[in-house]
């Protein structure tokens, strides 16, 4: 299965950094030791001052950003994408650690015609965390909050931790919409991802860890910026389309696994 010809394509990976570098020269060791032959460039953003370091001898390039005025999430990987040349570009938390090369089944899943892909998200007790998500509504927000565990029977949107994207798609979508300064990016760009065509993938044969920082729950400024993404969102017209979309009888499942039809 490789109607679009990415199975083997380059890819571009932007992680932002919030004076989090212990945790990306970590992830950036990860790739050096799995040396994913797809992986070409990473742009690193420094969205505050801090050192780092990246490793000498990699198989890829490294591009290190320092923002003289601290951005959003989609302000700064938007600019990183400015960087790519590739024709896959992915956005990583810095907080992801890699234990194998996630980007074989995530390019398969773009080669099959959607435009975003994204693999299941554990964490470092290989727990199933709730990275693949039913549409976010008011409802939704408060099962989330109190859900014991994660439902990835047809996600509607996939968290931002780690999404790839093929370029022209996300260039076409505009990229992340800049209006969210924090939070719901990844939830608006998804609604409309699926509203333009092309659609999205949950992929749950490749897997990646995650070590949930959850700043909006200990941080009274993160929780004001979540919660005014949240209301930006269910005010805009992409949720109300989508809303409708997913109530419709032609809802495309989400769902990719390799040998898939």
């Amino acid at each position: 299965m490789n109607e679009l010809g990415l199975a083997n394509a380059a890819v571009c990976l932007s992680v932002v950094s919030h004076g989090q570098g212990p945790m990306v020269r970590r992830l950036l060791d990860d790739l050096v030791a799995l040396r994913p032959p797809s992986l070409r460039r990473i742009v690193v953003t420094c969205n505050i001052p801090e050192p780092l370091e990246p490793p000498a001898a990699t198989s890829f390039a490294i591009e290190v950003i320092s923002n003289p005025v601290p951005a959003g999430f989609g302000s700064n990987h938007n600019a990183a994408f400015e960087r790519c040349r590739e024709p896959i570009f992915a956005v990583c938390n810095p907080d992801i650690r890699l234990e194998r090369d996630p980007f074989p089944v995530l390019l398969e899943a773009l080669s099959a015609g959607r435009a975003i892909a994204a693999p299941a998200v554990v964490s470092p007790r290989g727990e199933l965390e709730d990275s693949a998500r039913r549409l976010l509504t008011p409802l939704d927000v408060l099962a989330r909050r109190f859900a014991k565990r994660a439902d990835h029977r047809e996600p509607a949107w996939l968290a931002g931790m780690f999404l790839v994207f093929r370029s022209e798609a996300f260039r076409r979508l505009r990229g992340f919409d800049e209006k969210y300064f924090m939070y719901c990016e990844d939830a608006d760009i998804c609604a409309r991802a699926v509203l333009d065509g092309p659609g999205i993938a949950f992929c749950p044969q490749a897997t990646v860890v995650h070590d949930a920082q959850r700043a909006s729950r200990r941080s009274l400024r993160a929780l004001r910026w979540h919660v005014a993404s949240l209301l930006k969102f269910w005010v805009s017209p992409a949720f109300w389309a989508y809303r409708r979309y997913l109530r419709s009888d032609k809802v495309r499942s989400t769902v990719f696994r390799l040998g898939n039809p």
